[in-house]
């Protein structure tokens, strides 16, 4: 133990920042503090009905909300519904509409956007990055349509981003893509090749290539990201008939581009074999392909990689059939028609390697094709040419009007224009920098690129490449206690008080962690310069997902945004730590917003993670693809998904759903307006609220947590719903763990319990749609659901699984008009999704109908469990030993119903709640308590300070001190609404009783 912290003044001394002026740190401390107090400049965005793809009748309408004002935008007509600046009588939906054109000058001929795009995988509506303070999406492939009613083949995207008092439009546009001519016409790899338009094919004679045992075929193919021609596969090339014919080869496209090589030797299904590839086709490029068979083995390349082979060991008889390039040969139903050009074709009669075809093609080669040796030669998809071309967007409201036009000039890439405004008092908004930024390491010293962008309206600075530093007590790159450490001083030196606006950004380069999976970890903290968490809020999003055709925003990407309000003449020095497995030795605990451009969906999905070991827990709120609100959830620190290792993907063992209604007819009623609002995104407790409706009548929200700790994930959902008419249902689901819709284990054996231990136990169903058995009833204090005994439904994968669990820590509720215990139940789906049973909460038997005045309450933790002490390679050896005595059983689930109840009394401060967090409010920023039980770490906050700073933590007695890079263990949160700190520790749990003393220090 250290040593009481006597902490000093926000800024140590004096601060000398850029032009050497002298600044004193209690001038800067306490008006500092009051600018962040009086600046919220919080932002939130949602599809007004529910997502329309989802939901049916609901409009593509997106609302965005600031404290200073509201916009409704109709994403689909391109039409701002609503926009003005908020009062508080005024709302958002009373707010006037304003009138957005979208103009094109391609030649002469004018075009005006009439559409955005229709949502697909990568196209459509897309949201790009949001959180706490910036919102920004998007929607493409607009449509454009000129007075005659043609149209223009354009690429285009209009994107809108906004902070609380600025809102910013871009258009995006170039040439569309020409369209792939039929036959020689088009083309190629060298010279011309041949176009496959998706109505067309080419065949090859069999007498053209002769067929022989053993066999090479090579060719090239340019793959548009529109290659399926219909809802079906298509075959790239196909000989002989179909894939059940003796003597069949080709290649057929599955979704995501990813091909699938063909051979039959014997005919039949049960001589049909496939080699599948594991990474997809470049889309919108060209591709080399080869197969090979050698009379053993079957091989596939892509690209000159071996992408797969299958040992057959069956001679092949050589077949006299045609080639059928574009198509299966036998023309079946659709045809299975391919869009695209191949070019460079060449067959020869033993198995060759791409290299040695490359070297030495003439060598076996039995027969090739070519195409117009005049032709066209391109990498890329040709475009459309334009002469000349300019791009006007215009915004009007009343008698103002905001207007910017951009010309068209030779070179260029993408035609720009872009208007920004202040929609509170509706005027142009600045776009000149009036704080200044710089930004050097700590480690090394080197000045970091900061560039201003005014179409955003912030500072850009560039991490890429930064190198995590040890702690110097252990001095080890790659350690999970790396830390990135910068310096980020800020000046402003106008007369008044300005907001520096700080993007923090990594691209896929950047990223020089060793250790894991970083990205799916990493999380941010502003620091003072002694190295004090401030609890400025930093909004956390992040990418890794690149599917070729996503377009702008796809790959690898971490974006930390933040705003620091700086008052008139003064400067201020922070520390930027970038933090990613740990944070204070133990497990960070992070909460963001993953894009999914590059992915598909392109809405809302949030993941947080213990660690930066891959994902933990992952939550959609909208619930579009999975249908439920949790999604994928994996455990700590088991074996990965690899087989071996440690400090990686471990696997999904993932879904549940909370309020999941089936009206009386049975039909499914999705969840409305869903709003996120970011309170704590890490790196020692994630607190994030999803609050949304059902129908008109029922209002919920689920807050959801996680905290850092070295055993297990244990996430806990504060649930809340309130019933403002009569609702009748055919089944009400109000907390389930898998989903109908979404369920990636299947657990053998169910038991329900309490304090007192088993109540029941009992083998899972096998068969069966519904809910299957007795409806139970469990106790509303600390009753607790083991799922246990669980199998990976791929049973030839490898790596550890686990068992999962929930503790009832809390429940209050009214259903049907009268006071309920909770009730539950095993249900099964007849879902491809979830074919195992879910553990459904349910109300009573009998209850059908919602009455006014209806209401749950609860809290509930929702726990992963390694299944065996071998799994487990963590640091708790309280686990451990649990996991040898008890693995695979209740008795873990049961084990953290009794030991993780923390119990707390109070001698100063008030007791707010004890999950997930024991939660006190102190008295005059100072509290005093005694704390029993807890599993793992418990984290404890202290809330309502009047500062960060200048404090005192002590645990029985000494001073606690979990720090690797000095003053890195305690979390930090500025709450606007209280203009109040709340400092959050992780303690030790345990049956012992611990004293925890709170105290501010002069």
């Amino acid at each position: 133990m250290k040593k009481p912290y006597a902490l000093g003044r926000w800024i140590g001394g004096i601060l000398p920042i850029f032009v050497g002026i002298l600044v004193p740190a209690s001038v800067l401390a306490s008006d500092w503090r009051s600018a962040l107090a009086s600046t919220r400049g919080e932002t939130e965005i949602w599809w007004r009905d529910g997502f329309p793809g989802l939901v049916e009748d609901a409009p593509w309408h997106q609302c965005l909300l600031t404290g200073e004002f509201g916009m409704v935008f109709d994403m689909e007509a391109l039409s701002i519904l609503h926009l003005g600046a908020l009062a508080p009588e005024r709302d958002l939906f009373q707010l006037p509409p304003a009138d957005l054109s979208l103009r094109l000058q391609v030649d002469e001929k004018v075009y005006e956007a009439i559409a955005g795009g229709p949502w697909t995988k990568h196209g459509g509506p897309r949201l790009v990055e949001s959180g706490r303070y910036f919102q920004r999406a998007d929607v493409t492939d607009l449509v454009f349509k000129a007075e005659d009613g043609s149209l223009l083949n354009v690429e285009s995207r209009l994107e809108f981003s906004a902070w609380d008092d600025r809102l910013n439009w871009r258009l995006f546009a170039q040439p569309g893509n020409a369209p792939i001519p039929p036959g020689e016409e088009a083309f190629g790899k060298q010279g011309g090749g041949y176009g496959l338009t998706g109505n067309n094919h080419f065949e090859l004679g069999a007498e053209e290539v002769p067929d022989s045992p053993e066999f090479t075929y090579s060719f090239w193919v340019f793959v548009p990201e529109d290659y399926q021609a219909t809802k079906i596969s298509p075959w790239l090339f196909c000989r002989n008939r179909n894939e059940l014919a003796d003597g069949n080869v080709g290649v057929m496209i599955g979704a995501r581009a990813l091909p699938q090589a063909k051979i039959n030797i014997g005919g039949g299904r049960e001589n049909a074999h496939t080699v599948k590839s594991s990474r997809p086709l470049r889309v919108d490029a060209w591709n080399h392909l080869l197969l090979s068979y050698d009379g053993e083995t079957f091989r596939s390349y892509v690209n000159d990689r071996l992408e797969g082979e299958k040992k057959i060991g069956v001679p092949r008889k050589p077949s006299p059939a045609p080639i059928a390039f574009g198509r299966r040969q036998d023309n079946s139903g659709t045809g299975y028609y391919f869009r695209g050009v191949v070019d460079e074709i060449q067959f020869a009669d033993r198995a060759m390697s791409p290299v040695e075809i490359r070297r030495a093609p003439a060598e076996g080669l039995v027969a090739s094709r070519s195409f117009r040796i005049d032709g066209v030669s391109s990498e890329v998809r040709p475009r459309e040419s334009w002469g000349s071309a300019s791009a006007v967007i215009e915004l009007v409201q009343g008698d103002k009007a905001w207007e910017k036009k951009a010309a068209w000039k030779a070179g260029d890439e993408t035609l720009t224009a872009e208007i920004a405004l202040d929609p509170a008092p509706q005027k142009s908004s600045p776009v000149e920098p009036r704080i200044e930024v710089r930004a050097r390491t700590i480690a090394g010293d080197e000045e970091r690129p900061v560039v201003f962008d005014p179409a955003v309206g912030w500072h850009r600075i560039n991490l890429d490449g930064v190198v995590p530093q040890p702690p110097e007590a252990n001095g080890e790159l790659g350690s999970n206690d790396g830390m990135e450490r910068v310096w980020v001083d800020l000046e402003n030196p106008t007369e008044e008080l300005a907001v520096a606006r700080l993007l923090l950004e990594k691209t896929a380069g950047g990223i020089r962690h060793r250790i894991g999976s970083p990205i799916t970890g990493v999380s941010a903290v502003l620091r003072d310069d002694r190295g004090f968490p401030t609890g400025i809020p930093i909004q956390l999003s992040k990418n890794w997902h690149n599917d070729q055709g996503a377009g702008e925003y796809a790959g690898l990407w971490f974006h930390g945004v933040t705003q620091i309000p700086l008052p008139a003449k003064s400067s201020l020095r922070l520390e930027l730590s970038i933090v990613y497995g740990h944070w204070g030795g133990l497990p960070a605990v992070s909460h963001a917003q993953l894009s999914l451009i590059g992915w598909g969906s392109n809405q809302r999905w949030d993941q947080s993670a213990l660690g930066s070991w891959g994902e933990s827990i992952c939550f959609e709120p909208d619930q579009i693809q999975g249908k439920a609100t949790v999604t994928d959830v994996r455990p700590l620190m088991v074996t990965p998904m690899s087989g071996n290792g440690q400090w990686s993907w471990t696997h999904n063992v993932g879904g549940a759903d909370f309020f999941r209604l089936y009206d009386a007819a049975g039909e499914r009623q999705y969840h409305r307006a869903m709003r996120t609002r970011y309170v704590r995104q890490g790196p020692c407790l994630t607190e994030v609220t999803y609050s949304g409706r059902i129908r008109k009548g029922m209002e919920h929200s689920i807050t959801v947590g996680l905290g850092r700790t070295d055993d297990l994930v244990r996430g806990t959902y504060r649930i809340r719903l309130d019933v403002a008419e009569k609702v009748d249902f055919s089944r009400f689901v109000l907390f389930q763990v898998g989903a109908d819709s979404y369920n990636k284990t299947r657990e053998r054996l169910f038991a329900i319990g309490d304090d007192a231990g088993l109540a029941e136990e009992w083998e899972t169903a096998k068969d069966g749609v519904g809910n299957l058995g007795a409806v139970r009833v469990l106790n509303p204090k600390g009753g607790w659901v083991s799922l246990h005994d669980a199998s990976n439904p791929n049973p030839d994968e490898k790596g550890a699984w686990a068992n999962r669990g929930i503790v009832i820590r809390q429940w209050k509720a009214r259903l049907g008009g009268k006071e309920v215990s909770p009730h539950v139940v095993e249900h099964r789906s007849d879902s491809s999704w979830s074919k195992g049973s879910t553990f459904d909460v349910v109300p009573p038997p009998g209850v059908k109908t919602l009455q006014p005045g209806d209401f749950v309450e609860a809290v509930v933790e929702h726990l992963v469990i390694p299944q065996s002490a071998e799994d487990y390679y963590g640091s708790n050896e309280a686990l451990r030993s649990a996991l040898s005595d008890h693995g695979n059983t209740w008795k873990m689930v049961h084990r953290e119903a009794t030991g993780n109840t923390r119990r707390v009394s109070m001698k100063k401060g008030k007791l707010v709640h004890r999950f997930p967090d024991v939660r006190i409010a102190t008295e005059d920023s100072a509290a005093e308590f005694k704390i029993e039980g807890g599993v793992g770490y418990v984290p404890v906050m202290l809330t309502g300070l009047s500062r960060p700073d200048r404090f005192e933590f002590l645990l029985d007695g000494e001073i606690f001190d979990q720090s690797q890079h000095g003053n890195d263990f305690w979390q930090a949160d500025f709450d606007p609404d209280t203009a109040t700190w709340s400092l959050t520790f992780n303690i030790p749990g345990g049956a012992k009783e611990q004293i925890v003393e709170f105290r501010p220090r002069d």
